[in-house]
């Protein structure tokens, strides 16, 4: 679970320039605050990620917000705060952000040479937002809404999501619905709040990430299970008090994310058992490890038709966060074509079920013209803003008698 944890802390910073040994996070929306936290705390463990981390912290303070971290720390378990407020204080003695928490500063080690973040990358999209707007609840509210640009929010939840005070949150929605960026509608006795123009704005921040991870209940919830993990020993009878003391401990959060029906109930030796693998297989999906072999998963492949013209595909696997497909892209310009998009969903989907199979790869001359005529009829014709799913059985059923029509063999 430590390492697991700590493999989990170093891919979110490598995302954010820190020197990390491999990023599986490329694609999915950094939350910095709980990050920071989360990573004091895992420090204790790898005294190289507390030091690397810390100097970013002070190379890039102007990134932070202090309220957001304040009001995280307030929540997390008597622990995280003491190393939060050890980790904090080092950060205030070498330079001149105002954090909160309280302890000695630790010794800092300057490892190597930190710089400042590579703010296109889609994973900073959160960054982005605040060089734009500011570090503040606005950067927090567009992050949000751009999160789930179909559904109106109440101000009370943008609140809890945002760890910005109520009154922050109001005052920014009323400004952004000012500048005609937010609208508002009525619901019964309350008001709910939607981007006004969402394609726009996305267009203008260029490339987004392909998921908004609900970052601080996962943190939350992977300090309370590597802290059983840390704690629990004996057979499985002697665990079962802890097991229901953890499964107490993470319930809401569990409940926040969407996923409490997904842990085995407790009340027996055997669900004890079955609790602790799927902590770690809770840990290990967010992590970027994979546990079953792709092959056996159900997978499907998401195309969009962007805003601006291009094409962007992310490809999902059951029980895994969704991925980018395609080409390496750093530019609009570079934006892959509808065709080339589609031929690299072919080759994909067929790769997958070679594996394993006979001799002999697909042949790359049929399946580029095969993907064309899927490309011609199937997705050049959705509009801007559109975006279609495809299952990796249909284009292989597709495949297959576009495949016989041509007189081809297996």
């Amino acid at each position: 679970m430590d390492r697991l944890a700590l493999e989990l802390a170093w891919s979110l910073w490598a995302e954010l320039g820190v020197d990390g040994m491999v990023r599986r996070h490329d694609w999915q929306a950094i939350d910095l605050e709980p990050l920071i936290i989360f990573t004091a705390h895992l420090g204790d463990a790898d005294n190289r990620l507390r030091a690397s981390t810390i100097d970013w912290c002070i190379t890039n303070a102007r990134f932070v917000s202090a309220f957001r971290l304040r009001n995280l720390a307030e929540q997390a378990s008597a622990p995280t705060r003491a190393a939060f407020g050890r980790y904090a204080a080092t950060v205030r003695a070498h330079s001149k952000a105002p954090w909160p928490g309280e302890g000695d500063p630790l010794t800092l080690f300057h490892p190597e040479h930190i710089g400042s973040p590579d703010l296109r990358r889609p994973a900073l999209i959160q960054l982005r937002l605040r060089a734009l707007v500011g570090v503040s609840a606005r950067a927090e509210v567009l992050k949000l809404m751009l999160a789930a640009p179909d559904r109106p929010q109440a101000a009370s939840t943008l609140a809890e999501d945002a760890a910005y005070g109520k009154g922050s949150v109001a005052q920014a929605l009323e400004m952004l619905t000012m500048a005609g960026i937010v609208q508002v509608q009525p619901d019964a006795n309350r008001l709910l709040y939607r981007l006004a123009r969402p394609s726009e704005l996305a267009q203008a921040l260029l490339w987004l990430p392909s998921v908004f991870p609900d970052w601080w209940p996962i943190f939350k919830v992977v300090d309370a299970l590597a802290g059983y993990a840390r704690s629990a020993s004996g057979p499985a009878p002697a665990r079962n008090a802890a097991v229901h003391s953890l499964l107490e401990r993470i319930g809401p959060d569990l409940h926040r994310l969407g996923v409490a029906d997904q842990v085995p109930r407790a009340g027996g030796n055997a669900s004890v058992t079955e609790i602790e693998h799927w902590a770690l297989d809770f840990l290990g999906e967010h992590t970027g490890h994979g546990q079953p072999a792709t092959a056996a998963r159900e997978v499907s492949y998401v195309i969009h038709h962007l805003s601006f013209g291009g094409w962007l595909g992310t490809i999902n696997v059951a029980g895994r966060e969704p991925k980018p497909f395609g080409p390496e892209q750093g530019h609009l310009e570079d934006a892959p074509g509808a065709a080339e998009l589609v031929h690299l969903m072919f080759k994909d989907v067929l790769l997958r079920s070679h594996r394993g199979g006979p001799a002999g790869a697909p042949d790359d001359a049929l399946i580029q013209v095969i993907s064309q005529e899927f490309a011609e009829e199937l997705v050049r014709p959705m509009r801007v803003g559109q975006e279609a799913t495809f299952t990796a059985e249909f284009v292989r059923r597709w495949y297959g008698n576009r495949r016989q029509r041509f007189g081809a063999t297996a």
